[in-house]
């Protein structure tokens, strides 16, 4: 190997690795037919192969019945195959013919098309080049006279207007055309000894192969880069043809004969002169390229084309190394060519190589193409289709006609594809899609692992996620559902529901009701519906209520927790509720353990929430002691259906209150507060007291609480069972029955004496016998059985009966303690000289001088009471007196249009034989003709008169002597008059006709509602004068006599 001069001290051969590859002994395919295509299969597949091969159909057989194929190319869009006839094809990636025309009239050995796939060039060997638009009419025809080896075309032939291109032959010149100002020219860029056999040119760089070797040439410094000299010992250059194949703009791979070489083009470093200030010995700005040869390896195999499969290389090859030695000792024996064809002449098939980095071969796969015994190494080809990329396509817009109507430029590869040519057949390459995958997977009954890569594809994971659109929805659920049957033929049922879930479709469709059911009964049938069911579906699609119900009869009598946990989350409409308790009730009446019993439960309860029928839904919930069920009570108003669960209700609360739990002890206070029954008292028009107190009466401590609670909000509600009350006092807390035979009236006096007697309470035995009257006895109780002497004394007081006394006194006049008390503590209640007087002269009493001292001192303390008092009482009197009078003699303000109350008339309009106007304390205000008799009415005035005359006050002289003059004398006079007339008719003692009629009515009112016993009593106290009967007019309020 050996660089141009230029370049030689910059080659550095890295990473070169000279090794021979051999082929792995596999078996190989056979070509077959299925269906309209042809694929090559593995007979024994134990491992999956990695590409897929399929014979080109459509009307290309017809194509290649009367020519053969010279040369191939395939751009993103299309194919475009040269003949030995001549001609220039178009076919699509199916095989189909789009567009043909005659560019030659001999072989044509070399096509190209241009990056938008708008221009085809072709070379043959009659010495022309020719460029054919394909949308356009527009076509270029070189004629170089000696034939063509090889045409490339500029990458950006249809955007340029140099239409530049490069081809060459056995001339041995590499030339290009372009289009300048001045006209055409061609530009001789190398001369070979030899001819030039391929080239390609990749965005700015052209590469070519002759004999010297592999020239690289850069288009925009117009210099070449490198050479890569033959390999040594590689057969001679003019036996087989050199492939190239750019991986992209900086790799290069080269195939030939039987050795590989892997190119790689690095930007050289620039070096700066800092006295001249200026880059290397070249003025151009841009790095230089050198090319670097990373990789090469000799096999034992001819290359027939070359390309990379995502790490690996792709490598067509023709023979093996037996072939490779006879090629070699003909070639030193230097034996005609004549004898060796007629050695090859049953050549062996082709093979498709996959080889990885490392230099080993990871596949190989035997390609019996049509006609291969007669077939070289050179007339096979391989053309690379890159996968289509959208933003590739959108560069350059395609003008519509008939080529875009035809075909194949709507077609795209959506992953890369290999294009083999024989001279009779093309067939395309590409490496297995997920459909490919899936079916290699069935075929052996991996349905799993299909399973799992389709679901990974569609997750955009792995390595088959760029395939997954060509496994439709339909052929994912058929793959999965044949899975699942296998693993339900297995007996692994969990497994099967899980896949199940997976791969049935779950849209609101007849088709996809009916899988779903279909598979619901053949878990049924197995008696393993507790594996599907959880995944059931019951919100996107709804399936028969005959399935649900199926699915529930099955797990209440198989698993308990899993059909609970269906129930609560299934929507109610998907099963008939009123079936599924019925049936719930009967296994609840059957089931053995605690906790099912506990789990059924609460599912009736959620089952009758769901039946509207709160009564039994409260029941269980009460029965479960759910929390927040008696605040739901209140909140919906149920006090209907709690009615009848009292007992219940008070059980809940002993829940709250922890009085279930052994040992537990709590206040009655916290038991009154407690929610259940603060529930039944605060409502007790919708819940009956006495429908409580039925309930509660096998559980005596509940009726307890519950009366109790409500004695404290209201004592009346409670009357009915007065005498229970008193029972469950003084059998669950008799320090409060004392209280309440206080408080209460509604009781029996001989029942609670009689429950007293039997618990001996003696405290509660003395207030019901002072209750009954029987206080004699029940001051013995105190004292015989208390000898409680303060409490005796204390009863004595509270009775206030005189006898009562008596007895204690006489009681106590041989008990020291009891004297003692009775002087200390009596009071004025008892006489404690009658006290002493009774006490046996023999007797001691302890105390009797500390005793009798406080009687006296007492004694003394109450005579100053007394005198105190009584000098305060006085003082009282005097000051209320004093206020009386002042009231008494002051005036009343009366009005000139006031009425008078009996003739209807103002004040100021006086009746004939009227003068005055009369006013009781009382408000009321008349004439005094209206309510005076004429008798006293005159007699009134003629005493007034007469005491006129006859008074001797100074006054009365002044008048009768007629020397009353100023007008203060006159209003003297005035009010004189006023006052000796109204003593005079206060002397009959006038009534208010108003008071006294108002009066009198009361009193009438009262009478109506006098009992007959009542009516007599007083009729007998009001004949014996100590009755109050109705006021007489003496009886009335004092009145003012008022002159207006």
């Amino acid at each position: 190997m050996s660089l141009s001069d230029a370049d030689a001290e910059e080659s550095v051969f890295s990473g070169q690795n000279d090794q021979l590859v051999s082929g792995k002994d596999l078996e190989q395919p056979t070509l077959t037919n299925s269906g309209d295509e042809d694929e090559f299969s593995d007979e024994e597949d134990d491992e999956e192969p990695a590409l897929r091969y399929k014979r080109l159909g459509g009307n290309v057989h017809a194509l290649f019945e009367k020519d053969t194929a010279s040369t191939l190319t395939a751009s993103e869009r299309f194919l475009v195959l040269g003949t030995h006839w001549g001609n220039v094809i178009i076919i699509d990636f199916e095989g189909n013919e789009v567009k043909k025309w005659r560019a030659h009239s001999t072989t044509v050995n070399s096509v190209s098309v241009d990056i938008d796939n708008e221009y085809v060039a072709s070379a043959g060997d009659d010495g022309r080049v020719v460029v054919h638009g394909l949308y356009s009419d527009d076509v270029t025809i070189v004629n170089y006279s000696r034939p063509v080896k090889a045409v490339a075309l500029d990458p950006y032939y249809s955007r340029k207007a140099s239409r530049r291109f490069v081809s060459g032959g056995t001339a041995g010149q590499l030339i290009m055309y372009e289009k300048k100002w001045f006209g055409k020219s061609d530009s001789i860029l190398f001369t070979s000894a030899g001819p030039i056999q391929t080239i390609r040119w990749q965005e700015n760089l052209i590469v070519w192969a002759c004999d010297e070797g592999v020239q690289i040439y850069n288009t925009d410094q117009g210099t070449r880069i490198s050479q890569i000299a033959r390999p040594e010992g590689s057969p001679r250059p003019d036996l087989y043809t050199c492939r190239l194949h750019w991986k992209d703009s900086h790799t290069l791979l080269i195939g030939w004969a039987n050795f590989v070489q892997v190119v790689v083009l690095k930007e050289r470093a620039q070096q700066q002169s800092p006295a001249l200030g200026f880059t290397g010995a070249d003025n151009d700005s841009r790095p230089l390229l050198y090319a670097e040869v990373s990789v090469m390896y000799r096999t034992d195999f001819i290359v027939c084309g070359l390309a990379l499969y995502r790490d690996n290389f792709l490598v067509f090859t023709y023979g093996d190394h037996q072939m490779i030695d006879s090629i070699t000792a003909e070639n030193d024996t230097q034996i005609p060519r004549e004898e060796q064809q007629h050695r090859m002449r049953n050549a062996p098939p082709p093979e498709l190589r996959m080889i990885d980095r490392n230099i080993e071969e990871v596949s190989s796969d035997v390609l019996p193409l049509e006609g291969f015994q007669l077939l070289q190494p050179n007339d096979y080809g391989l053309a690379y289709c890159a996968a289509h990329s959208s933003s590739a396509s959108a560069k350059s817009p395609r003008p519509e006609n008939e080529f875009d109507d035809n075909s194949a430029g709507a077609q795209t590869n959506e992953a890369d594809t290999w294009f083999i040519l024989s001279p009779k057949q093309l067939v395309s390459v590409r490496p297995r899609g997920l459909a490919d995958h899936v079916q290699w997977l069935t075929e052996r009954g991996n349905y799993q692992q299909a399973l799992a890569d389709i679901e990974e594809a569609y997750r955009g994971d792995g390595q088959w996620a760029m395939y997954r659109n060509q496994i439709k929805a339909a052929e994912y659920q058929s793959i999965g559902q044949a899975y699942a049957q296998i693993l339900m033929d297995g007996g692994n049922t969990a497994e099967a529901a899980k896949v199940c879930t997976r791969v049935l479709p779950r849209t609101n469709t007849p088709e996809a009701i009916e899988a779903w059911e279909s598979w619901i009964f053949a878990f049924a049938e197995t008696s393993s519906l507790h594996e599907i069911s959880p995944y059931i579906p019951t919100a996107t699609m709804q399936l028969s209520s005959t399935v649900y119900e199926m699915v529930l009869a099955f797990l209440l009598t198989s698993d308990i927790s899993e059909f609970k946990c269906l129930v609560f989350s299934w929507p109610a409409s998907l099963f008939n509720a009123y079936s599924v308790v019925l049936a719930v009730e009967d296994q609840y009446e059957k089931a053995a353990s605690i906790e099912d019993k506990q789990s059924l439960k609460e599912i009736m309860a959620f089952l009758y929430d769901r039946l509207n029928q709160p009564s039994k839904s409260l029941r269980c919930h009460l029965e479960l002691f759910t929390d927040g069920i008696l605040s739901r009570v209140r909140r919906e108003n149920l006090f209907d259906a709690v009615r009848d669960k009292a007992e219940l209700v008070l059980c809940y609360d002993d829940h709250s209150l922890g009085l279930d739990r052994d040992g537990a002890e709590v206040l009655l206070q916290e038991r009154c507060e407690s929610d259940g029954v603060q529930l039944l008292t605060d409502n007790t028009d919708a819940i009956p007291c006495a429908s409580v107190v039925k309930q509660l009466v096998g559980v005596p401590e509940h009726l307890y609480v519950y009366l109790h609670t409500l004695l404290t909000k209201d004592a009346h509600l409670g009357a009915p069972f007065a005498d229970l009350q008193v029972e469950l006092y003084a059998e669950y807390n008799p320090e409060k029955l004392l209280n309440f035979l206080r408080i209460s009236t509604y009781y029996s006096f001989d029942k609670a004496l009689e429950i007293c007697e039997e618990r001996n309470l003696v405290l509660e035995m003395v207030f019901i016998l002072g209750r009954m009257g029987d206080n004699h006895r029940a001051l013995m109780l105190i004292i015989d059985q208390l000898r409680d002497v303060p409490r005796a004394i204390e009863f004595a007081k509270e009775q206030n009966d005189p006898e009562l006394w008596n007895d204690l006194v006489m009681y106590s006049r041989d008990k020291p303690e009891f004297i003692i008390g009775l002087l200390e503590l009596g009071g004025t209640h008892t006489n404690p000289t009658k006290v002493i007087q009774n006490i046996p002269p023999e007797l001691k009493i302890p105390g009797i001088r500390r005793a009798l001292t406080n009687v006296l001192h007492d004694y003394h303390l109450q005579v100053e009471l007394c005198t105190d008092c009584k000098h305060v009482l006085e003082g009282d009197c005097e000051l209320l007196s004093d206020g009386l009078r002042r009231l008494q003699h002051q005036g009343m303000e009366v009005e000139c249009d006031q009425m008078c109350l009996v003739c209807q008339l103002p004040l100021e309009n006086m009746p004939a034989g009227s003068s005055n106007v009369l006013a009781f304390w009382c408000g009321h205000i008349f004439h005094d003709k209206c309510i005076l008799h004429p008798d006293v009415q005159l007699k009134t005035q003629m005493d007034s008169l007469t005491s006129s005359t006859n008074s001797s006050s100074v006054d009365v002289v002044k008048r009768s002597q007629h020397i009353i003059h100023s007008p203060a004398d006159q209003r003297r006079l005035l009010m004189q008059a006023k006052l000796d007339r109204t003593m005079m008719i206060r002397q009959y003692s006038p009534a208010c006709p108003v008071c006294v009629e108002y009066d009198q009515k009361k009193m009438q009112q009262a009478r109506t509602g006098w009992s007959p016993a009542e009516r007599k009593d007083r009729e007998l106290t009001g004949s014996s004068g100590s009755a109050v009967d109705i006021p007489e007019q003496t009886d009335l309020p004092p009145m003012q006599t008022l002159q207006i």
